[in-house]
C-alpha cells in the first residue's frame, strides 16, 4: 500500500501528455466516438512502453512498442471470432511476456502491455470489420507516441547509458570513504547492460562510455586494494577528495557540461599518491585523471574514433552482438525448472483462467459488459509476478486504487459532458495517470481506473453504474492473481540454495583462472576473468534480491538456512568475491612478484569449491578445514621464498595473505552451508 515518491523523467512525461492530447483532439475532431476512445487508449498505452527504465533511444523504445501493442492488436481482431484461437494465442503471448522479464522488470512489462492489444480487439470487438477499425485507431496512437518522442528537447546521446554510468559514478564517490567495504554491484551491473544493449556498429561514436565502464570497474579494484590495506593503516585522510572528485565526473556524464574539480583537490591527491609507499595509491589518482579526461571526452555529441577502449572494456566493447546476447539469455530461461520459464507458464494459465472467469461473471446484474472477460485478465496479468511480495502489494495496490478510482470515475459520469469537455477531461486524468505511474500501484490506479472507465462509459454511453463492475473486476482480478501464486507458487526461500550453488560454480571457474595468473608474468586469461566476474555479479545480485524476498514470504519457515545464516552467507559471498576481485587487481606484472606454488592450488580448489556448489543444492557437506588443510603447505612454502625486491616481497605478501583470508571465507561459507535443515 506504499506510496513512493519517484517520478519519472519529466521531459518524457511531457511528451507522452502530449501524444494522448493530440491523440484526444484528433479523436473530438473526428466526431468518431470510436477514434475517441481507442487513439487515446493506444496514445497512452504506448507511451506506458517509453517511461520505464528505457536503455534504447526514446524513438527506437517506442518504435518497438508501437509495433508489438499495433501487431497483438491486429492479432486480436483476426482471432477474434473464435475463442480457443483467441485464448491459445493469448496463453501464447502471456508466456513469451513472462519470458522478458530475463530482461528485467521493465521488458516483462512492457511485454504485458503488448499483449493488452491483443485483450482489447480480441475481446472487446463486436465482429471483424470492427476489430479491424480499432486496431487500426489505436495503431495511429501509437504513431502520435513515437512521433512526439523526435520533438525537441533532444538532450545529449545515449541519455539511458549516460544515466547508468553517472549513477555507477555516484555510487562510487559514496564507497570511496568506506574502508575496507565491499564496493556496490547493482551500478555496475545496470551500467553493462544499458552499453551491452547498443549495436556494435554505434559503439565507436559511445566509445568513451565504454572506457568510462572500463575505468570503472578497474576504480573499483583499486579502491577496494586501498580499503583492504586500511585495516591496518586506518582510513586515507584523502577521501573526500576522491569522492569529490568522482561526484564531478559523475555529473559531467550526466549533464553534458563539465564540472571542474578544484585544482588544491588534485593537488592534495598528487601529494597523498607520492608520499604513500603503496603503488595502489598512485594508481587510483592516474585512474581518476583517466576518467576525468573520458568524462570530458563525453561531453561531446560526436565522439567518433577518438577512444578505443577494447582493453578496458574486454569482452563488452568488441565482443558478442545485442542478439546473440539476448538468445544466450534467453536459452537460459527455456528450461521447465527454471524460474521465469515457471512464471510465463503461471502467467500464461492465470491470463487464461482471468478471461473464462471474467467471461463467467457476466455482466454484474446490468452493471458490467457482458461476453468478456477483458478487465478480470488484465488485472490478473499486471498483478501475478515472479515473486510473493511484488503480487501481494500490487494486487492489494490496484484493489483500493480501482475501487478509489471507480468512485472518482462514477462521480464523474454524473454530471453531462460535452464532446469537448470530455475531450478535455480525459486527457486531464491521463496526464495524472502517466505522472503516477511510478509512485506505487494504489495512486496509479486510482487515476488509470477514473480515466478509462469514465471515457468507457461517457464515449460508449453506458450506464454510470458500471464504474463499480470495473472496480469489482478489478477486485476479482487482483484475487485471482493472489491465489494462483499461492496455489502455484516460486518461493524465494527454495530458490536461495540453486542461486547460492549457482553462484559457487561460476567461482569455481572463476578462482582456479584467478590463481593460475600468478604462476607467470602474463599467464592467464583476462577476457575469460572479465566474462566470469561479470557473471559473478549477476548471480550475486540475484543472491542478494532472492534473500531480500524471503523474510516476506510465509515459506520463509521451511528455509533450509535461518535469517541470521542467510545474512553471513551474503556476507561471506560478497567478501569472497572482494578478496577474488583483489587477487584479479594484482597479478604479477615481474617475473619476481609471480608465486609458481599457486599452480598447486588450482586443482584442489577447483575440486573442493566444486564440492561446496553441490553441497549448496543439497549434496554431502563439505567438512570444515578441508580446503584450509589443502592450502596452508601451498602458501607455507610459498612464505620461505623471499625475493630480492622490496616491491616484490610486498606483492607476494599481499597475494599470499588475500588468499589464506579467502580460504577462510569459503571455510565459514562451508560451515554455514554445512548447518542447512534438509
Amino acid at each position: 500500500m506504499r506510496i513512493e515518491r519517484t517520478f519519472s523523467d519529466p521531459q518524457a512525461i511531457a511528451r507522452a501528455i502530449v501524444a494522448v492530447a493530440a491523440a484526444a483532439t484528433i479523436g473530438w475532431t473526428t466526431g468518431n466516438p470510436l477514434a475517441g476512445a481507442m487513439l487515446p487508449v493506444g496514445a497512452f498505452i504506448c507511451s506506458i512502453g517509453t517511461l520505464l527504465s528505457p536503455v534504447w533511444h526514446r524513438a527506437a523504445n517506442a518504435s518497438a512498442m508501437a509495433v508489438a501493442f499495433s501487431a497483438m492488436a491486429l492479432l486480436g481482431a483476426l482471432v477474434h471470432s473464435s475463442a480457443l484461437l483467441f485464448l491459445t494465442s493469448l496463453a501464447v503471448f502471456a508466456f513469451i511476456a513472462g519470458l522478458c522479464r530475463t530482461f528485467g522488470i521493465a521488458p516483462g512489462i512492457r511485454g504485458c502491455l503488448a499483449v493488452i492489444g491483443l485483450m482489447i480487439t480480441g475481446d472487446m470487438a463486436p465482429d471483424l470489420h470492427e476489430g479491424l477499425i480499432m486496431a487500426g485507431w489505436m495503431s495511429a496512437g501509437t504513431a502520435l507516441a513515437v512521433g512526439t518522442q523526435l520533438l525537441p528537447p533532444y538532450g545529449l546521446r545515449y541519455p539511458a547509458q549516460r544515466r547508468t554510468l553517472s549513477a555507477l559514478y555516484r555510487a562510487l564517490a559514496r564507497a570511496s570513504g568506506a574502508s575496507g567495504a565491499s564496493m556496490p554491484t547493482q551500478p555496475f551491473i545496470a551500467a553493462r547492460h544499458a552499453l551491452g544493449t547498443l549495436p556494435r556498429s554505434t559503439r565507436p561514436a559511445a566509445a568513451a562510455l565504454f572506457g568510462l565502464l572500463g575505468t570503472a570497474e578497474q576504480l573499483r579494484r583499486t579502491m577496494e586494494s586501498v580499503g583492504w590495506m586500511n585495516r591496518t593503516t586506518g582510513p586515507t585522510p584523502h577521501d573526500d577528495d576522491v569522492s569529490q572528485v568522482l561526484t564531478d565526473i559523475s555529473r559531467t556524464v550526466s549533464t553534458g557540461r563539465v564540472q571542474d574539480t578544484a585544482a588544491t583537490v588534485w593537488e592534495r591527491l598528487d601529494r597523498w599518491a607520492q608520499s604513500s609507499s603503496a603503488a595502489s595509491a598512485e594508481r587510483l589518482v592516474a585512474l581518476l585523471r583517466e576518467a576525468q579526461r573520458l568524462g570530458l571526452l563525453a561531453t561531446n555529441n560526436r565522439i567518433g574514433d577518438a577512444f578505443e577502449p577494447n582493453a578496458e572494456v574486454p569482452g563488452l566493447y568488441s565482443g558478442t552482438s545485442v542478439l546473440a546476447r539476448t538468445a544466450s539469455r534467453l536459452r537460459g530461461e527455456l528450461n521447465p525448472h527454471a524460474h521465469l520459464f515457471r512464471h510465463g507458464v503461471r502467467l500464461a494459465v492465470g491470463v487464461v483462467i482471468g478471461e473464462l472467469v471474467g467471461r463467467g461473471i457476466g455482466t454484474w446484474g446490468g452493471w458490467g459488459l457482458a461476453s468478456h472477460g477483458f478487465w478480470v485478465a488484465l488485472t490478473t496479468m499486471l498483478v501475478l509476478f515472479p515473486d510473493y511480495g511484488h503480487t501481494m502489494a500490487r494486487g492489494w495496490g490496484r484493489s483500493v486504487g480501482a475501487i478509489l478510482g471507480g468512485l472518482l470515475a462514477w462521480a464523474l459520469s454524473l454530471a453531462d459532458w460535452s464532446h469537448g469537455e470530455l475531450a478535455v477531461a480525459s486527457v486531464a486524468l491521463a496526464a495524472v495517470a502517466l505522472l503516477t505511474l511510478r509512485t506505487g500501484q494504489l495512486m496509479l490506479n486510482l487515476w488509470l481506473t477514473a480515466w478509462l472507465v469514465f471515457l468507457i462509459h461517457e464515449v460508449g454511453g453506458f450506464p454510470a453504474p458500471t464504474a463499480w463492475a470495473r472496480a469489482a473486476d478489478t477486485v476479482v482480478g487482483a484475487a485471482l492473481a493472489m491465489a494462483i501464486f499461492g496455489l502455484w507458487p516460486t518461493w524465494s526461500t527454495h530458490r536461495v540454495p540453486d542461486v547460492l550453488s549457482e553462484w559457487l560454480r561460476i567461482f569455481d571457474r572463476l578462482l582456479p583462472e584467478i590463481l593460475t595468473g600468478y604462476t607467470a608474468v602474463g599467464v592467464g586469461d583476462p577476457l575469460a576473468i572479465d566474462e566470469l566476474r561479470s557473471t559473478s555479479r549477476q548471480i550475486r545480485e540475484q543472491l542478494h534480491a532472492t534473500i531480500a524476498q524471503v523474510e516476506s514470504e510465509p515459506a520463509h519457515r521451511r528455509s533450509v538456512w535461518n535469517n541470521d545464516q542467510l545474512i553471513q552467507i551474503q556476507a561471506e559471498v560478497d567478501q569472497a568475491a572482494r578478496y577474488a576481485a583483489l587477487l584479479s587487481e594484482h597479478r604479477p606484472t615481474t617475473p619476481p612478484e609471480a608465486i609458481p606454488e599457486f599452480a598447486e592450488l588450482t586443482d584442489p580448489v577447483h575440486e573442493l569449491v566444486g564440492a561446496l556448489a553441490r553441497a549448496a543444492a543439497g549434496a554431502h557437506p563439505v567438512p570444515r578445514g578441508t580446503l584450509r588443510a589443502a592450502v596452508d603447505g601451498v602458501l607455507d612454502r610459498a612464505r620461505e621464498q623471499h625475493p630480492q625486491q622490496p616491491s616484490a616481497e610486498h606483492a607476494r605478501r599481499r597475494a599470499l595473505d588475500l588468499c589464506s583470508e579467502m580460504t577462510d571465507t569459503l571455510e565459514n561459507l562451508a560451515g554455514i552451508i554445512a548447518t542447512a535443515r534438509r
